[in-house]
């Protein structure tokens, strides 16, 4: 039990943990969760990346109608990621991760997917991945989506025992050692998807922001839907609903040919919200 502490304040009596001290100004000392440490790792690695952003406005004038009449219901979230995959399905180049001197391509569109959800410890920033999304319905995916950000089971996967011993050894040597290890195809195909999608952005209206977390190759940022006038025929200018995306490639796998063709293929996936149209395949390679 940890030793009660009268403070002044609304709450009365404080329970302070032992790692508490006490000083000119009161705090706390916790140990680093563990997912910040998977954070953390991830931070280093990018730095070692060369991240390119695009930022782009998409009119999603027939999309949102879409959604506003899909039954199941669909998320903004869930059409991104089912129009970005069928995109990385067309263009399969940036479906791909560095490991050392070499590339590796996958041969299936998993996205990874952050969705924020309440643990233990309280609201957690967690990770989901979407398999084979470029089959995937945008209903399936948000209803994938609603599970994940509601359920009660840990999305990142469990250590193993050498994983355990892993965690446990100072930051630095981990990381040189995760490092090492993300050289070989081998292990390098275990970090998951290639592709992420985040939806932090959505929090404001606007131009979102992306953190470009290693091992991502290509990272989309979903910001919130704007009302933006655009100009139509030439002359016209007609208000339309404008979804802002931040598009992060690593420019040491991806070039700017491929990510600029990239990003064209997904403009016309979004304003045609192709991703409604039929039954999803492999027929949109």
């Amino acid at each position: 039990m940890g030793e009660v502490v009268s403070r002044p304040g609304p709450a009365g009596p404080v329970m302070r943990p032992p790692q508490e001290h006490d000083g000119p100004v009161g705090y706390v000392v916790r140990p680093l969760p563990p997912n910040r440490k998977v954070v953390v790792d991830r931070l280093f690695g990018a730095v070692r990346r060369f991240p390119v952003h695009g930022l782009v406005e998409f009119d999603v004038e027939r999309a949102r109608a879409a959604i506003a009449g899909s039954e199941p219901p669909v998320s903004w979230t869930g059409f991104v990621i089912a129009t970005v995959a069928r995109a990385v399905a067309i263009h399969p180049e940036v479906n791909s991760r560095r490991a050392g001197n070499r590339i590796l391509y996958f041969d299936r569109v998993d996205i990874g997917a952050t969705v924020e959800r309440y643990g233990s410890g309280g609201l957690v920033l967690d990770i989901t991945a979407v398999r084979d999304a470029d089959h995937e319905s945008c209903a399936a995916i948000s209803e994938e989506l609603r599970r994940a950000k509601h359920g009660s089971e840990r999305l990142l996967p469990r250590h193993g025992a050498v994983a355990g011993q892993l965690w446990r050894l100072p930051g630095p040597l981990r990381r040189s050692l995760i490092r090492a290890a993300g050289t070989r195809p081998r292990v390098a195909a275990t970090f998951g998807p290639a592709v992420g999608v985040t939806s932090l952005g959505m929090f404001g209206n606007g131009g979102g922001w992306a953190i470009p977390l290693s091992p991502l190759t290509l990272v989309v940022t979903v910001s919130g839907v704007v009302e933006r006038p655009v100009v139509r025929d030439g002359n016209v200018v007609v208000i339309r609903p404008m979804l802002p995306l931040t598009l992060t490639f690593d420019h040491a796998v991806v070039d700017g040919g491929p990510a600029a063709r990239f990003v064209e293929t997904l403009r016309a996936l979004t304003e045609t919200a192709a991703a409604f149209e039929g039954p999803p395949g492999r027929g949109l390679r």
